[in-house]
């Protein structure tokens, strides 16, 4: 396989855990799909009293990231594409990859919340003591590490994985920068 369709394939994979990333930022940023914005837990608590994952893990987030994961993938998967796609997203089922990739990447934040709320880190925060690296290590990996483990049960090629997991991080902390600074997220 030579470099530019590795890098293709790559680059489909990818499209379907960022594009719905960016779609949450615009959606954010616009005040769109109000509505939506409802905690997952509904403001519930865990035994611990504190809330099951918190009030940035929206309905709205699920809606974005399992639609448009969805939508990208039904796209890549037209017959057009085939040789610039990742083998898992060619064909028909597309559209139920593109489902499960989003449904999963959310699983992975939903985890990665729920145990931060059991620590006693509020949401969109980081810690201050000496896991701080850690913490954002995870925080920038949840999802993408979630994804990755259901690309290699597809079958998916283990280096195109890991080299989408390296990438997506990377992207994830792009993304994160940005959302800073448009004051969708704390410090």
């Amino acid at each position: 396989m030579s470099v530019l369709v590795f890098a293709s394939q790559l680059a489909s994979l990818l499209a379907t855990v960022l594009v719905p990333g960016i779609a949450l930022i615009v959606v954010l940023k616009q005040g769109w799909m109000r509505r939506l914005a409802i905690p997952l837990d509904a403001g519930s608590t865990w035994g611990d009293g504190r809330p099951v994952f918190g009030r940035t893990k929206t309905w709205l987030g699920v809606v974005i990231y399992v639609g448009g994961a969805s939508i990208v993938a039904g796209i890549l998967g037209h017959p057009d594409l085939h040789q610039w796609v990742a083998p898992i997203l060619r064909g028909p089922r597309s559209v139920a990859v593109g489902l499960a990739i989003g449904a999963v990447y959310v699983l992975g934040e939903l985890v990665n919340s729920f145990v931060k709320r059991r620590v006693g880190i509020d949401s969109s925060a980081e810690t201050t003591s000496r896991w701080r690296a850690l913490q954002r290590l995870a925080d920038l990996a949840d999802g993408i590490i979630a994804v990755s483990v259901l690309l290699l049960a597809l079958g998916a090629a283990p280096l195109l994985v890991a080299a989408t997991a390296g990438v997506g991080v990377a992207v994830h902390a792009g993304t994160d920068v940005v959302m800073h600074r448009l004051r969708l997220k704390s410090h």
